[in-house]
Formats: structure tokens, sequence, C-alpha cells
């Protein structure tokens, strides 16, 4: 055999020998990356190899998911995939429907994000090392995350309830731009459209976060309209609430009915100005707001404290609050605005009757009565007063309850209190 095919045949057999051994070394070091990162829900080791964007991503993630099908986020889920948002587990499931950890949420949330990255310092003894501690330092650092709320620790590995998810977005939305912190401050005495507001199982503190979140429709509501902000949350209702973030952060807060709504009941008591084509004509709601009104004859005294109007003058309730007050419209209800009025009421006589109480009231727009759906009213945890006074008001004995009434489509009223403020509206 030639000398020169004795070594072509030596370098080939060097050749494949450096394959072998590169290819041992690679399958060593993949191996490494599995078992010192495992599977972390959204942030598994899947989603280097996978979560790619580009031509084909949509129709891979109808196929890749075989959990997915007919599920209701399906279509979200393939979007926020799509987006490189979210990514799914080595089995080839999503797994929509289960829970999502504090970590989870951070990675996919410092994702979303288009604020200016800033990677402080990591103030989480317990996140030390974590595989999440990077995009938790990231929201920290952004403002997503207060340390504040976390004295014992961050604890990454802990189930997110919804009003941790509710607040960290709402924190995103005032550090994109000034009109959300605005809005937070307008929303901070406002009514939040749950009936959960009246069942005490969301704190003053937590009303303006939520109301930013509700406002801008990032976040609806279940079929109530309930928050339920103490529950965990899902992998697929992550995927739709942070999509819907994405479009609203960096926007302006004035765009959002919903919010500007609330906006107007935080600052004056009501959402007339925002629903109705009603104009104060003189004064406004929030200068008699808990100011006291002498009924004649010196029958009681009123304090109002809110005044929520809903639009029927069309085939279906317009408003915000529409949902929370309105079950089915009453006849005389359609065709104008039906109005909701919080307000306490405070007995002078033994015995006061309703009719006696009507007819002493001259602030017509804002009658002392009961509501007109009472079942459905106390059903969302309104307290309001029987139809017949079969519980009668205690002399000196102050109720806080609502009533409702309407406004007719075209007209004006005069409402006034016992320091001689008047407010006048027309339309």
């Amino acid at each position: 055999m030639s000398r020169l095919k004795k070594q072509m045949r030596l370098d080939g057999r060097k050749s494949k020998r450096n394959v072998l051994i590169v290819g041992l070394l690679t399958t060593a070091l993949l191996a490494g990356t599995l078992l010192t990162t495992g599977t972390v829900g959204l942030m598994s080791t899947v989603d280097a190899a996978t979560s790619t964007s580009g031509a084909g991503t949509t129709a891979s993630a109808l196929t890749k998911f075989k959990d997915i099908k007919g599920h209701w986020a399906q279509a979200t889920i393939v979007k926020a995939y799509d987006k490189n948002l979210i990514s799914g587990y080595q089995d080839g499931t999503f797994r929509p429907n289960a829970k999502i950890t504090r970590g989870e949420y951070a990675a996919l949330l410092s994702r979303a994000t288009s604020l200016e990255k800033v990677q402080g310092e990591n103030p989480f003894a317990d996140l030390k090392g974590h595989w999440s501690e990077s995009a938790v330092t990231q929201l920290v650092g952004q403002g997503f995350i207060n340390t504040n709320d976390y004295p014992k620790g961050f604890n990454p590995n802990a189930e997110l309830t919804r009003y941790e998810m509710m607040k960290w977005i709402a924190n995103g939305l005032i550090k994109s731009g000034t009109s959300f912190q605005d809005a937070f401050d307008d929303t901070q005495n406002t009514l939040l459209p749950t009936p959960e507001v009246n069942r005490g199982t969301i704190r003053a503190e937590q009303i303006p976060y939520l109301a930013l979140v509700r406002g801008t429709g990032i976040v609806g509501g279940f079929e109530d309209g309930a928050l339920k902000p103490a529950d965990p949350t899902t992998r697929a209702e992550v995927s739709a609430i942070l999509l819907r973030y994405m479009d609203v952060e960096g926007t302006d807060a004035g765009k959002y009915s919903d919010l500007n709504e609330m906006r107007e009941v935080g600052t004056t008591g009501t959402n007339l100005t925002t629903v109705s084509n009603y104009k104060y004509i003189k004064g406004s709601f929030a200068v008699i707001v808990n100011t006291e009104y002498t009924l004649k004859n010196n029958v009681g005294v009123v304090k109002y404290h809110r005044f929520i109007v809903v639009d029927t003058r069309g085939s279906k309730p317009k408003g915000l609050y529409a949902s929370l007050f309105i079950n089915k419209l009453a006849k005389h209800e359609t065709d104008r605005f039906v109005t909701f009025t919080e307000m306490t009421f405070t007995s002078k006589n033994e015995n006061a009757d309703l009719m006696t109480l009507y007819r002493s009231n001259e602030n017509i727009a804002l009658p002392i009565q009961s509501l007109v759906d009472t079942t459905f009213g106390k059903d969302r945890g309104f307290t309001t007063i029987s139809h017949d006074n079969s519980v009668p008001f205690e002399k000196n004995s102050p109720m806080r309850f609502w009533s409702s009434h309407t406004l007719d489509k075209k007209g004006g009223y005069l409402i006034k209190n016992d320091a001689g403020i008047k407010v006048q509206i027309y339309n």
C-alpha cells in the first residue's frame, strides 16, 4: 500500500474518532443541563429548543400541545406561544389548568413587558440560586414587585394568587405612564363592579390596583363579576392576561371607558357625566357627598355616599355597573337612566314609613326607598330596605343602604343639602 493511502486511512480514523468524542461531550453537556435546570412549569428546558418565532410557529404550537385542543384558551395559548411568552412540558403537554407559581409568573412577565430593563441586586435570600432569580430581580428593579409585600421571603415556588398577578401588572401600568398613576390615585375610593366589595373579601388598599386591571379590560372578572383575588390562577388564565397587558402597557389611561367610570366614582361619588348625557349646571355631586340633608318637618337626616347611573336607553343596559345592579329591567326602568344611591338615613321619628319619607324628601332624584329588584340586590350583597317597610327605621339609629330610582331621558334635577349647597343637573 502506498504511503499516501496509509496516511488517508489514518486521517479518516482520526476524523471519526473526533466526531465521536464531540458527540459524547455534547450529550454529556445536555444531560448536565437537564439535571441542573429540570422542568419548571412555563419556563421549562423546552423553552430554548422549541420557542421560536416566525413562520410555522402557530402550526407547531397546535400540534405540540396535545392537551389544548377545544380548551377555552386554545387560541390564546397559540398566540402566547407565537410571541415566545410560554412553552410546554417535555411530555408534549401545556397543562392549561395547572396552577402557576410566583417564579413562573415572574419569568413570563419579565418577557412580556417592554419597560426598560433594570437589573439590580436580588433582595430575597430564599431566591438565591433559584432558576427565576434573574426574572424576579428584574421585576423588582422595574417596579412590578414591591419587596415590602414579601417580608418573610419571596417563596418562588408558592402558588400565585390572582391578587398578586393583578397587583404586579397594575404596578407595571403605573411605571409605563403617568396617566396610569393618575388613574390609580383617582380610584382610591371607587366602587369596584364586583359583588365582593359588599362581602368583605376585598380590602380597601387592594381597590385601586384591581381598578386599573379591571378598568382597562386586562382582567374581566368571572360570570358574576367576581375578581376572586385570594384564589390561585392557572397557566391558561395567565397567558390570556399577559397578552392583554402587553396591549395596554404604555397607552393612555384616559382611553378606557370602564376605568373612566371608576375614576369619576372615586373622585366625585358618581359616574353621572361619564355614562349619561346629563351635565352639571351648578356644582357637582362631589360637593354634597357625606354631607347632611334634613327632610321636611325634621322627619330624618340623609347622607349621600354614591350615586351610580346605568344607561338603559337602548336594547341592553350600558355602563360598567350594569351587570352589578341589574338582572332584568322593570318596565318603568327602560329607555331612561336607572340610578342607584348609597345613603345613610337617620330617622327622627319613632315609626317613619316609606311614604312619609318619600313625601318629605325634596331631592327627588335621590329618593329614600328600596332597590327595585331587592332579591337580586341582596344576592349581590347590597343592603337595602323592604318595599313594604316591614323593618321600620329606629329613631336616631343610622342605617346605610342602597336605593334605586330613574332619571328621565330628558330633564333636569336639583339636589341640595343643609349647608345651602345646590347641585343642578340637566340634559
